[in-house]
């Protein structure tokens, strides 16, 4: 599908399911605008909803969102997946929508940054320095959060994570995996002892070849 009409379908959902929604943005290829589009993918935070039994306590909290997927749903649309993080609908038009769902302990800033792409930027974002990647050696990325030391790392923005990586800021139609020109890693993020002794090895093994 082209952007524009993309980007059209993109725009109004953000208006159909936004009242639902604690935040919620368009990421993706129409988020970086890419010239065709596969699929429209959205970031939400979803409200909650608290739930009662019939003598009035509250017995569970819902996600209001599960409501508003209904409506597309009785719109024409099919869900195809329907997790708590993640769902997947067949619109009417002809695409694809991929709706990632930010749960506890997942961070926005890092699920938007993974959601945005491109996947090979996203691989690399989440990728061990120690085997090629951005990420510090001593941390993880699990359930849509960053962890070090066994606690996450609150990120609510894409800025987040790219200043704790050292990451200099690219625009979503930028991005590329490797560090760009600008990044100023080693003063946000100091390599780990693991790190600095794999390069010192690295470093040996190239002065014993010469």
């Amino acid at each position: 599908m082209e952007h524009q009409q993309a980007k059209a379908i993109a725009d109004r959902l953000l208006s159909e399911l936004g009242p639902s929604c604690e935040r919620i943005k368009i990421a993706g290829s129409v988020r970086r605008g890419k010239a065709d589009v596969g699929d429209i993918e959205i970031v939400a935070v979803p409200k909650t909803a608290e739930q009662r039994d019939l003598f009035g306590a509250s017995v569970a909290a819902g996600s209001e969102i599960d409501g508003a997927v209904q409506q597309l749903v009785l719109a024409g649309a099919r869900l195809l997946k329907n997790g708590p993080r993640y769902k997947q609908i067949a619109l009417p038009e002809g695409i694809n929508l991929d709706l990632f769902l930010v749960l506890p302990p997942a961070q926005f800033g890092v699920i938007m940054a993974i959601r945005t792409g491109p996947a090979e930027f996203s691989k690399w974002l989440v990728t061990a320095r120690k085997d090629g990647g951005a990420l510090p050696s001593n941390c993880q990325v699990r359930d849509g959060a960053v962890w070090r030391d066994g606690a996450s790392v609150p990120m609510p923005e894409e800025t987040d994570l790219f200043n704790f990586l050292g990451l200099a800021w690219s625009e979503p139609g930028q991005r590329q995996a490797g560090w760009p020109k600008g990044s100023v890693r080693a003063a946000s993020v100091p390599a780990t002892a693991m790190e600095v002794a794999l390069t010192n090895a690295r470093r040996g093994g190239m002065a014993g070849r010469l």
